[in-house]
């Protein structure tokens, strides 16, 4: 695939509310068009919901890390020196509102391509929970901030667990 799931996020910051949440996407290819490419996200291990946000019609050389974010202000501060690791920020619909505990799907046109956690299957108290944290793909594995890990931060690295992309290391 052209795209991969690289993270899912749902950070505590400071603003609070939705704002934290986000999904990180890499190309490993080329892409002309990203628009032809989408999330959804299977809330509360309630099965698919299809795809629910499209991503915009820009293009993406392989490599660049793209982050779909609820607040771009939110998590540019909260990534502070590390937000230029993201060679694309896309602002994302409300569609983009994992809980720290919700399955992500990753769609090219209307398959899904790929997916992090089981969308049959409510993440809370499940390997793969990230609430208030984050879950990040090493080499093909995930891994996982620690639960809450974020409360109480400004910024990702002052956090108990920085993102990994920006500093932090992989937990053990």
């Amino acid at each position: 695939n052209a795209l991969s799931l690289q993270g899912v996020m749902d950070f505590t910051v400071p603003s609070a509310g939705s704002d934290g949440k986000a999904v990180h996407l890499v190309a490993t290819a080329d892409i002309a068009d990203l628009s032809v490419f989408g999330i959804g996200v299977a809330n509360n291990g309630g099965g698919t919901d299809g795809m629910e946000y499209s991503l915009d019609s820009v293009s993406a050389s392989s490599g660049d890390d793209i982050l779909i974010v609820r607040s771009e202000e939110a998590m540019s501060a909260y990534f502070a020196d590390c937000y230029g690791e993201f060679e694309i920020v896309l602002v994302g619909s409300s569609a983009i509102g994992q809980n720290g505990d919700d399955a992500i799907e990753l769609y090219e046109g209307e398959t899904v391509i790929e997916t992090f956690g089981d969308i049959d299957t409510d993440g809370t108290g499940e390997a793969w929970e990230y609430m208030d944290s984050w879950a990040y793909k090493f080499d093909g594995e995930w891994t996982y901030g620690a639960v809450n890990c974020t409360d109480g931060s400004t910024t990702s690295a002052v956090s108990n667990c920085p993102y990994p992309l920006c500093g932090g290391v992989e937990p053990t």
